[in-house]
C-alpha cells in the first residue's frame, strides 16, 4: 500500500464524502420512486403534490451534483472540489499510468454529464427564457433513470481506480447503508394505511391517535 500524496489526498477526501451523499440522496430516490409502481401509489396515496415535489428535488440535486463533479478545476479566480481538480493534481503529484487511466474515464463522464449540464444550465441554476416560455428550437434533452446509473458507475470507476492504486481497496459507494432511509419511510405509511383501513372498519376508536406519543407533534 503506498500513501496517497498529501495534494492529491486532501480533494480525494472530500470528493470521496461528496460523493457517498450524492449515492445516499440516489438510493433514497430509487427506494421512493423506482422501487414498483404500487410504491408510487402508496405515495400518492399519502401525499401526493408532497411526494412530488420530493421527487422533483432529489432528481434535480443528484443531476446538479454530478455537474459539480464534472466542473473544471477552476472557475474565474475560483478552484473547484471536482474531479477535474483532482484529475489536475493526479497529473501533477501522482502516479502518472493512475493518471492516464482516470483521464480516460474523467473524459468518458464529461460526455455523459452533457445532458445533465444543459439542464442545470437553462433550468435547474438558471431559467432560460426561451426554455421556460417552451419557445426554444433546441429542447432540453431527455433524462432517464439509466443515464444517471451509468453516470454514477463512472464515478465509482474513476475514484475505485485511485482508492484500488494506493489502499489496494475499493470502496462500495452504491451500497451505502442508512437505517433512516426511503425504506424506513415506505414502512411507517403502511403502518399509517393501515390505520385509516382499521378505522374504516372501526377496529379502534377515531380518536385512537390521540393516545400516542406523538400526538401533538
Amino acid at each position: 500500500m503506498t500513501l496517497i500524496p498529501e495534494e492529491i489526498n486532501e480533494v480525494y477526501e472530500e470528493l470521496k464524502t461528496e460523493i457517498t451523499w450524492l449515492h445516499a440522496r440516489w438510493i433514497i430516490y430509487r427506494q421512493l420512486f423506482a422501487e414498483s409502481d404500487k410504491r408510487v401509489d402508496l405515495l400518492n396515496e399519502c401525499a401526493s403534490v408532497f411526494f412530488y415535489i420530493i421527487q422533483d428535488v432529489l432528481l434535480e440535486e443528484v443531476l446538479v451534483s454530478l455537474c459539480k463533479l464534472t466542473d473544471p478545476a477552476r472557475s474565474r479566480r475560483f478552484e473547484n472540489l471536482s474531479l477535474k481538480q483532482l484529475q489536475s493534481r493526479l497529473g501533477a503529484h501522482g502516479d502518472q499510468k493512475l493518471a492516464a487511466r482516470t483521464r480516460s474515464i474523467l473524459d468518458e463522464l464529461h460526455s455523459k454529464c452533457e445532458p445533465f449540464r444543459v439542464w442545470r444550465n437553462k433550468q435547474l441554476t438558471h431559467l432560460d427564457l426561451t426554455t421556460a416560455m417552451k419557445s426554444s428550437p433546441d429542447p432540453l434533452p431527455g433524462i432517464s433513470r439509466q443515464m444517471i446509473e451509468e453516470a454514477l458507475g463512472l464515478v465509482r470507476k474513476y475514484m475505485n481506480q485511485i482508492e484500488g492504486h494506493y489502499r489496494n481497496s475499493e470502496i462500495g459507494y452504491e451500497h451505502f447503508i442508512m437505517r433512516s432511509d426511503g425504506e424506513a419511510l415506505v414502512a411507517m405509511l403502511r403502518y399509517g394505511l393501515r390505520y385509516e383501513e382499521l378505522l374504516k372498519d372501526r377496529t379502534i376508536s377515531f380518536d385512537d391517535w390521540h393516545h400516542g406519543e406523538w400526538y401533538d407533534a
